[in-house]
């Protein structure tokens, strides 16, 4: 049975106090007994840097590029993907000789880049000629699942509008590659020949097209990050009007082939440290680095906590939160790499199978916190239940106390709460790879507060 009580009328009364290793009396003159609430925050953690090699990032998000930031290192991006087809093309208004022209649409947000938006840059796309792996990671080899002689396509662009004015009032970029019309043509056939080979992803890109390697061949200055990837079809026909007497000229777009949370995609990475962080690192510091760089272990003094409780009275104590707040500070560079927006707290037992499950925070073994830029901290307010599992242990062991703080990316999605309200939850917790990103963790100054209310006799 869970010795941890709630009590809401007396959590009510919080926020009327404000203390450090305080207890305040109140109700006296009411009742009995008296009411005090204390807020212990004695105690401290402990944290160390951890290399990462390579993260599974499951992620529609693709980066291409490379990229030199002193203070922070070299960043290369190139990107495998399958891609999701559409169930049915149009067959009754296009037959396959119909495609005029097949483009690979990479859609960067305006400003969805790290670096210079003019400086140009490379990248060469290649058929995949095997299905990839699964479980695949950001330090991902392509060769083997590639013919380097096999070209698709190669292009050099830029992010900028290039004082286009059309350009210019979009609020996105395309990379447009144009592919051989021949693979187009192949794409269409092959639903004509066999439409239940487009009935699942995994069915298309096992048994029709596996998928491309867009690789970055030229160029050193930016990151782009594309957030949206697709294949588009351009179809033409012309067909005898009988009612006017006349051929008409039909024609449309198509993004039959697009990439979708279904299928395997990877950004394959490559990381380099700048050594004035590797100094930083190897003098003890605690580092998050991302994408693929470090990670922070902590230490939380979870047994201390527990020891205070049961110090308390145990049975007697209602216990009302218990919070961290870690400092995070920037660390200094010139193209503005920040603090990653969301980091994620979860034990070290749990990491891998967190991300390779597509789990959510539950506050239990796992939680997230927002970089808030007004305190330049990261603060975890909801582990009162991690908490209450430690007092049904009879021991707690050093795997209960380790905890990872990983970057990541947390999106949400609009729920409706009735007819005139909604809210936002989660949807989905992922390694952080959409720039890169590092802060350095003030652990050993971060503030652990356990507060709980103790009632005695008067």
């Amino acid at each position: 049975m869970k010795s941890l009580h709630f009590a809401p009328a007396l959590i009510a009364l919080l926020g009327l106090f404000c203390a450090c290793e305080e207890t305040t009396t109140i109700g006296s003159s009411l009742v009995e007994d008296q009411l005090k609430i204390v807020i212990d925050s004695t105690f401290t953690a402990s944290g160390h840097s951890v290399k990462v090699e390579g993260i599974r990032s499951r992620t529609t998000t693709q980066m291409l590029g490379s990229i030199d930031v002193p203070s922070y290192g070299r960043l290369t991006s190139s990107v495998v993907t399958q891609f999701t087809s559409a169930t049915v093309l149009d067959t009754a208004n296009y037959r396959p000789q119909d495609v005029d022209s097949l483009h690979l649409i990479m859609r960067c947000g305006v400003g969805s880049f790290l670096g210079d938006s003019v400086v140009p840059m490379g990248l060469t796309v290649y058929p995949l000629t095997r299905q990839l792996p699964s479980p695949i990671f950001s330090d991902f080899d392509p060769e083997g699942y590639y013919d380097p002689s096999t070209v698709l396509a190669s292009k050099v662009y830029n992010m900028s509008a290039m004082n286009s004015d059309s350009i210019g009032k979009l609020s996105y970029r395309d990379i447009n590659i144009k592919l051989p019309r021949e693979l187009g043509v192949s794409l269409y056939q092959s639903f004509v020949d066999n439409p239940s080979s487009f009935a699942t992803p995994q069915s298309f890109s096992r048994d029709v097209f596996p998928g491309v390697y867009v690789a970055s061949t030229y160029g050193s200055g930016r990151i782009s990050i594309a957030s949206l990837t697709a294949m588009r079809m351009y179809c033409s026909r012309i067909k005898y009007n009988e009612e006017e007497e006349k051929n008409d000229t039909i024609s449309g777009t198509y993004d039959y082939f697009v990439v979708t949370p279904e299928v395997i995609s990877n950004n394959n990475l490559t990381y380099t440290m700048d050594p004035q962080l590797q100094a930083m690192v190897d003098g003890g510091d605690a580092l998050v680095v991302s994408p693929t760089g470090y990670e922070v272990e902590m230490e939380f003094p979870v047994r201390e906590v527990v020891d205070a409780y049961r110090s308390a009275g145990g049975d007697k104590v209602v216990v009302n939160s218990l919070t961290l707040q870690i400092p995070a500070d920037s660390i200094a560079n010139d193209l503005g790499v920040a603090p990653p927006p969301y980091m994620l707290m979860v034990l070290k037992s749990k990491r891998d199978s967190f991300f390779a499950n597509s789990e959510l925070p539950d506050n239990q073994t796992s939680f997230y916190a927002t970089y808030d830029s007004s305190t330049h901290s990261y603060s975890f307010t909801a582990l009162k239940n991690y908490l209450s599992d430690m007092f049904d242990k009879e021991e707690i062991t050093a795997e209960d106390c380790t905890f990872r703080l990983v970057p990541v990316l947390v999106t949400f999605e609009t729920v409706s709460n009735g007819y005139y309200s909604t809210s936002q939850v989660e949807s989905s917790v992922v390694p952080y790879i959409s720039t890169p990103a590092m802060a350095k963790l003030g652990i050993d100054e971060a503030k652990i507060k356990f507060t709980y209310s103790l009632q005695s006799q008067k």
